[in-house]
């Protein structure tokens, strides 16, 4: 997918969105959601920050008079759950915001880390009986919040700048939606505005897919916006596709080139790019194709 002309990214972009609204399912949710029984409606949950103090709040409705404690747990795939934060008071009856602060370290790296956070949050209740319930919830805590948060902790970001091909990259753009997500880098001279060179990690959360769908896709859509395109299937080899094109220009578009990967990865189907405007030597091809394949492990 190209992203040097707007209007074929937009165009692109929302055409792949409608297929895989109505074509695909969207990747199982590993855990579910449930924030609501008969003791507790649970309506948000939220971070914030202060000058070295990070604080979780708690947003809610007690419908149970019998309620006397509260935990909050973050979840983890492969580690251990970890303690947010505990209420050992009775509640009454009502909307309550219950605020705490975070103490461990460890909650932190994720500040630290450029990019949307999703985390899900655990809340164990129990009643003066001994009985205890769960609910459970996802928070999403974007870019622009985070940099709040790292200014008030004096925190350096991780992944704001990558080191490929003996330069620094930048990062200009993350977008982080249910069907898509996308991570842009250009050098660090450049700009959003002004480039001559992007890196570009698009993943399709898509589950009922394969590379090979998504590459058909992508290759006939930009075929039938710019039939001068010249196309070219590089390899085709343990799950992952690598091919490139260019063209000499193609209605308002100037003269572009792509070389691009296809493959699918944990959370979808992974399509990382590198787009010039201009074209590439053969030599520059084979050369980026081969730093592609780092760019992943880059962003670890």
């Amino acid at each position: 997918m190209d992203f040097s002309p707007k209007n074929s990214y937009s165009k692109i972009v929302i055409s792949l969105f409608y297929i895989f609204l109505f074509t695909f399912c969207f990747p199982d949710m590993i855990r579910k959601k449930k924030t609501e029984n008969e003791w507790f409606k649970l309506e948000k949950v939220f971070y914030k920050t202060e000058p070295k103090k990070i604080e979780i709040f708690i947003k809610g409705t007690v419908k149970n008079p019998a309620l006397i404690s509260l935990e909050g747990f973050e979840l983890n795939e492969n580690s251990s759950d970890v303690l947010l934060f505990q209420h050992e008071k009775p509640l009454s009856v009502g909307s309550v915001l219950l605020k705490f602060r975070v103490e461990a370290s460890e909650n932190k790296d994720w500040i630290r880390k450029v990019g949307t956070t999703h985390k899900w949050v655990r809340v164990t209740l129990k009643n003066d009986n001994g009985l205890i319930t769960h609910l459970q919830t996802e928070i999403s805590v974007h870019e622009s919040d985070k940099k709040q948060f790292r200014k008030d902790l004096s925190l350096d970001a991780e992944g704001e700048f990558i080191r490929l091909d003996g330069r620094d990259w930048k990062l200009i753009s993350d977008v982080d939606r249910m069907d898509q997500a996308l991570l842009q880098y250009v050098p660090k001279s450049e700009s959003l505005l002004f480039w001559n060179e992007m890196l570009s990690i698009h993943v399709y959360k898509v589950r009922v897919s394969s590379p090979s769908e998504i590459y058909s896709l992508l290759e006939s859509g930009k075929k039938k916006e710019c039939p001068n395109i010249l196309w070219n299937l590089e390899s085709e080899k343990s799950g992952k596709i690598s091919y490139s094109w260019e063209h000499s220009g193609c209605g308002k578009q100037s003269t572009s080139s792509q070389v691009s990967k296809l493959y699918k990865g944990e959370f979808g189907i992974y399509n990382i790019r590198y787009d010039r405007r201009g074209k590439m030597v053969p030599e520059d091809k084979i050369r980026w194709s081969e730093l592609l394949d780092l760019l992943p492990s880059k962003l670890d």
